[in-house]
This record gives structure tokens, C-alpha cells and sequence, in this order.
């Protein structure tokens, strides 16, 4: 989906992942099914941070 939408291929839709991943994550999602392991966790560090301490 994020390739299609984005018309990109694999290697270009991380920037997409992201997204999408703090966006799951603004709507309550508790588990995230990655393969981008290390940008995943970034991706959560920064919603936690912005959630617990409204940045």
C-alpha cells in the first residue's frame, strides 16, 4: 500500500513506515509489526516523548 500510494519501491518506503507508524500509534495501536527494527523503536521513542511530556 505504501509503495502504491507513494510510487515507490521497497527501498523508498521507509520515510511511509514512519508515518504510518506514528500515526498507529496516535490512534492507540500497541504492537507494530516491522522489519526496520532500530527506526521502529526511534519511531516510539519520540511518541512517548511527546505524549508523557507534551513537547
Amino acid at each position: 500500500m505504501i509503495q502504491k500510494v507513494l510510487q515507490t519501491d521497497a527501498n523508498g518506503a521507509l520515510n511511509g513506515t514512519t508515518a504510518l507508524h506514528m500515526a498507529a500509534l496516535e490512534r492507540g495501536a500497541s504492537i507494530l509489526r516491522v522489519h526496520d527494527v532500530s527506526e521502529a523503536r526511534e519511531v516510539i521513542q519520540l511518541y512517548l516523548q511527546l505524549t508523557q511530556n507534551k513537547v
